[in-house]
């Protein structure tokens, strides 16, 4: 999944780059790396990137090898649950009855030999057990910006990770809830990475989301007419944005989580980097050219292509800062999460230029 912009990462990610092109930690972006950490299991061929025409236009650009025709664009985002079913119908029709690895293009994940391991275990129970199947992360602070999977009891031990039976899906928490998850020890992040056949996750989004199925079905004998794209663009104009958690996941009963067994990270904010750069002396993080002075715990990006201002700080405090090759971006760090109403205000404001 590659549809969104990434606003949460702006001035550096923007429409025509959006986050999943990003260059952040390799002369890689995320997307590649994604692409990348999967082919061991699955050839270039069988892989398929959903996105939208802006945003697929520059995947084409950055990786031309990767076949056009296995670029699925929505005509306008509906969240995940619209994104999966239409990668069900695709990959059905191409394909028939495959197990279906849904990835999002903004993850870092280390020990790329466990994760390679998990994804098949998770794949294999999908396939024997009619199940949907995520995964889940093991916990290393009370994360607030992250959904949790409350694990049940043990289905399955496979030499590819430990199966859980999952009691429920829980909304991002509060501090003090989640540091009681914490200390429960049976709370795992909800990682947004699924596993079914299609025949599986079809006939739950048939059961919970009707409505939704009904337009695909209509997109699904559209195919090989011609008229496959005015229909895609109705059904999309029609259906409800929710995402696949809400979806089907909180109301099935056959869902299940693999606990994970590598290193996994969200990059949801750019407070996110804090946790795989390292800081000076004063807790600050500067990349790119800078100097700070009698500065403490503040984020400096300043990692752009080209021409580069140097940024100077001087009596600063939990301050983040981001320089793109037009837009310097200055809040506090405790406001990083909440970018999208900074970039809903550029744009009410008709300043597309800079978005």
């Amino acid at each position: 999944m590659a549809g969104g912009v990434g606003e949460r990462f702006w001035p550096y990610s923007r429409k025509v780059r959006p986050k999943q092109l990003l260059k952040i930690f390799s002369n890689k972006s995320f997307l590649e790396e994604t692409i990348e950490r999967i082919s061991p299991l699955i050839p270039r061929e069988r892989m398929f990137i959903i996105t939208n025409d802006v945003i697929g236009r520059a995947i084409r650009a950055e990786i031309p090898d990767f076949p056009g025709e296995n670029i699925i664009y929505e005509p306008v985002g509906k969240n995940t649950a619209a994104c999966i079913a239409l990668a069900e119908v695709v990959t059905t029709a191409r394909f028939g009855n495959p197990t279906m690895v849904v990835l999002t293009s903004d993850h870092i994940i280390r020990n790329k030999e466990a994760f390679l391991r998990n994804i098949e275990a998770c794949c294999l129970f999908a396939e024997e057990n009619e199940g949907l199947v995520t995964i889940g992360i093991t916990p290393t602070r009370p994360e607030t910006g992250f959904g949790y999977i409350e694990a049940g009891e043990i289905e399955k031990r496979t030499p590819g990770g430990v199966i859980h039976r999952i009691r429920k899906f829980c909304e991002k928490p509060g501090k003090e809830q989640a540091e009681k998850y914490l200390e429960t020890g049976n709370f795992y992040w909800n990682s947004g990475m699924f596993f079914w056949k299609n025949s599986v996750v079809r006939a739950a989004l048939n059961k919970f989301l009707p409505d939704m199925m009904k337009g695909m079905e209509r997109y699904r004998k559209s195919l090989g007419t011609g008229e496959e794209q005015i229909v895609l663009e109705n059904v999309f104009q029609e259906i409800k944005s929710v995402s696949i958690d809400y979806g089907i996941m909180e109301k099935s009963d056959n869902i299940y989580m693999l606990r994970a067994e590598f290193d996994w990270d969200d990059m949801g904010t750019w407070n996110a980097l804090e946790r795989h750069f390292p800081k000076d002396q004063k807790d600050n993080l500067l990349i790119g050219r800078g100097l700070l002075i009698d500065t403490e715990g503040s984020l400096i990006y300043n990692a752009q292509e080209g021409e580069s201002p140097f940024v100077a700080t001087y009596g600063l405090k939990d301050v983040l800062i981001v320089v793109s090759h037009d837009v310097i971006m200055i809040c506090p760090k405790s406001r990083a999460a909440k970018l999208k109403d900074l970039v809903g205000e550029i744009r009410k404001n008709g300043l597309d230029q800079y978005l």
